[in-house]
């Protein structure tokens, strides 16, 4: 292994390599301006990752100028020379519509060969989306075996210790079978409220993809902070639950076939909804009385104008182990404990857009056993690029 002095050296000599892990390590240190010098040297030299990297900032115009139109461009060509990274972000800008209009089939392309190249969290998803059961289950069932056997903790808690069969997998067949279909949202709706608007769409989505979601964010959670009067976010007694959202950088095609899904049920563009947040409550652990809708203070009034307010919130409930823990409308004297699948939505504005306290909530405290929903807040205004 060689030491920071002889990776420095390398760098300097133009080796881009070297140029692409000095900026991953100046990027760690939080060095970012340094992190994107190194970088540009590299993608100079046509480093693939370096490429990927860069895309992204430009996608979003994070520490650099936003150029959406080259951010893609830079994470495709990344992708087409089979880098990890480009692959992961080429998933995710073709399935989500990012800069470009979403295109599933190209997404799974990339999926075939990210998995090919060894990715188990590829692999994964390929399985989930051409399905458990029928002619080609079995062909999912060794794809799952494969990524468990590289330590993916998606793939185990999917298989949940099942004896499987190792015969070849096809990522190719795999590809082809994948059903999109079950992504086909809205169901049938049942209202619960005409005002505030309540809703609840029943048992949309499948065991398998929930296990997927709560094991993915788990490593990631964090104790959840709220939106303050004084426009910033902080850690409250009010909320002592944890949570972990999934950006641009973290998500993947199943991921971003859910985002759609949802988008379809908030009747909301899906560039509008903010990253794919996962809450988890302990036994004891809740979200007191709240609202989803920004404080309209003056601290808030910059960001508002940025971001836009939330207006619809989207919860999709992933487990039934527990007792407790409904979400509870005090003002409308209603508690709404949906079963695991199902899609609970609400507005936090009024028709005319006017904030809404009577859509005050509160996560309970399960009593027993853990809590594990999906959040996802929508906006008046885009919060990622949308197709060009």
């Amino acid at each position: 292994m060689r030491t920071f002095d002889e990776v420095l050296a390398a760098a300097k000599a133009g080796d881009a390599v070297s140029q692409d892990l000095l900026a991953q390590a100046m990027e760690q240190m939080g060095r970012l301006d340094e992190a994107l010098s190194w970088w540009m040297e590299a993608a100079k030299r046509g480093h693939p990752g370096a490429h990927a990297k860069l895309g992204l900032w430009q996608l979003v115009g994070f520490q650099i100028p936003q150029n959406i139109a080259q951010g893609v461009e830079r994470i495709h060509a990344a992708a087409r020379a089979g880098d990890d990274l480009g692959l992961a972000l080429a998933c995710v800008v073709d399935s989500g519509g990012v800069g470009v209009e979403p295109n599933f089939r190209q997404a799974l392309d990339w999926l075939v060969m990210a998995a090919k190249r060894g990715d188990p969290r590829a692999a994964t998803q390929l399985a989930l989306l051409a399905g458990l059961e029928g002619d080609i289950g079995p062909m999912s069932q060794a794809a799952l075996a494969i990524a468990r056997a590289a330590d993916f903790e998606p793939a185990r808690r999917i298989l949940n210790g099942a004896r499987v069969t190792a015969i070849p997998v096809d990522f190719d067949a795999l590809a082809a079978a994948a059903d999109l279909t079950v992504f086909e949202a809205p169901r049938e709706r049942e209202t619960l409220s005409e005002a505030p608007a309540i809703s609840i769409v029943r048992d949309l989505l499948a065991p398998e993809f929930r296990t997927y979601v709560t094991a993915l964010a788990e490593p990631a959670l964090r104790r959840g902070m709220i939106v303050n009067e004084a426009g910033g976010e902080s850690i409250e007694d009010v909320r002592s639950n944890r949570v972990m959202h999934f950006g641009l950088a973290d998500s993947d095609v199943v991921l971003e076939l859910i985002n759609h899904q949802l988008a379809a049920i908030a009747d909301l563009p899906v560039e509008n909804g903010e990253g794919l947040g996962v809450l988890h409550y302990a036994p004891g652990e809740r979200y007191a009385p709240h609202v989803d809708y920004i404080p309209e203070t003056p601290a808030n009034a910059a960001h508002l104008a940025a971001r836009g307010q939330r207006v619809r919130t989207v919860l999709v409930y992933l487990n039934d182990e527990f007792e407790g823990g409904a979400t509870e409308f005090p003002r409308l004297d209603l508690k709404i404990r949906p079963s695991a699948g199902s899609v609970l939505t609400f507005d936090s504005v009024t028709p005319g857009g006017a904030v809404d306290p009577m859509t005050l909530h509160t996560g309970a405290a399960p009593t027993s056993g853990e809590k594990w929903i999906i959040s996802k807040w929508f906006r008046t205004k885009a919060l990622r690029p949308p197709p060009l």
